[in-house]
């Protein structure tokens, strides 16, 4: 009887060991798929777009953001600190020259988006391990208000920010974030140091103001405190959507002149993903034509990479102005703020 009973209980206890392993698999297999997203797109164009991909796949994403006055920076900077431990899936970037720095000191693995065969080899990174999603032209956004009229009606050009008689009124994001730090690396890429710092000091001249972002340059020339400063197409195109005294101009467009930046944004694979699956499916959806057509109509991006972009560009390598980013905004600064 003894023997009959303990075998009663063994049976027992490895029948209910058996069910509940089976419960806890069950429950794993049942577990909600997710995915870790680092973005700097702007938060009224990323969580819908994220929404959208989650009603449609079931995958849950986390996405993890950064603040307008801080754009991409710190983002940087928090996946350098996590390199040997990565949190995120997929790094989706709003510009394209800390994503190759980053690419190129092995934040990524390699992956070509499957809806993106379409998308010509100039937007995608060396060995796939990036991929552009539409594109964005900087442009001077300038007041409308009637005291400004004449004051802005010159302006053409990128250098004619340097006018003394804008002295006072002109605003540029600190070169420090977002897409400014790219813009400042291709003016010195373009025109060599000697005539970069002559125009950081015409700058300096002219009390350039320097911002938290580029949105908040164009707050301020809606608000009437500046006259005119650089910023990308979507912060003027927001403006003049709410009916705000702003609009802007594409520089530079003339025959002999050098056209203007034109900003990719771009979406990565993390190397060491945790949810390499999960990750691989939110970077199809995003890069796909559907999602940049989308954020087309927004008026979020300017242009479409999968077509020829109807504006002059800077005729300047993407790369070189990543790698001399450094020295630029380094240099910007120290004239800017009349560093010792």
């Amino acid at each position: 009887m003894k023997h009959t009973n303990a075998f009663g209980i063994t049976l027992a206890v490895l029948t209910l060991a058996l069910v509940q392993t089976g419960c806890d698999r069950k429950s794993e297999t049942k577990a909600t798929p997710e995915v870790i997203i680092y973005s700097s797109i702007d938060e009224p164009d990323l969580t819908p777009l994220l929404k959208k991909f989650e009603a449609k796949t079931g995958v849950k994403v986390r996405a993890v953001t950064d603040t307008e006055a801080t754009k991409t920076a710190v983002l940087v900077q928090r996946l350098e600190a996590e390199k040997a431990n990565p949190q995120a899936d997929v790094y989706w970037g709003n510009e394209i020259f800390h994503t190759i720095n980053l690419s190129e000191q092995g934040f990524f693995d390699p992956y070509r988006p499957t809806t993106a065969e379409d998308v010509p080899a100039r937007w995608r990174g060396t060995n796939d391990l990036y991929t552009c999603i539409g594109v964005r032209a900087r442009v001077i956004a300038f007041s409308t208000r009637p005291e400004f009229k004449d004051l802005v009606s010159s302006l053409h050009h990128l250098q004619d920010m340097g006018n003394p008689a804008l002295k006072d009124k002109i605003g540029f994001c600190h070169p420090g974030f977002g897409t400014a730090s790219g813009h400042f690396a291709a003016m010195y890429v373009l025109w060599g140091e000697p005539k970069y710092v002559e125009f950081m000091k015409a700058l300096r001249a002219n009390n350039l103001k320097l911002l938290g972002g580029n949105s908040a340059v164009a707050d301020e020339i809606i608000a009437g405190t500046l006259a005119a400063g650089p910023t990308d197409n979507d912060d003027v195109s927001d403006g003049k959507e709410q009916k705000q005294p702003i609009d802007g101009i594409i520089p530079d467009q003339g025959a002999d002149e050098p056209g203007t930046l034109l900003i990719p944004g771009s979406v990565a694979l993390m190397h060491g993903a945790r949810h390499p699956e999960e990750a691989k499916q939110l970077i199809d959806f995003l890069a796909s034509a559907s999602t940049e057509k989308e954020l087309i109509d927004a008026q979020y991006l300017g242009y479409s990479v999968r077509s020829p972009i109807p504006v002059k560009a800077m005729n300047v390598n993407y790369a070189e102005c990543a790698h001399q980013m450094r020295r630029a905004i380094e240099l910007a600064l120290n004239i800017l703020q009349d560093r010792k």
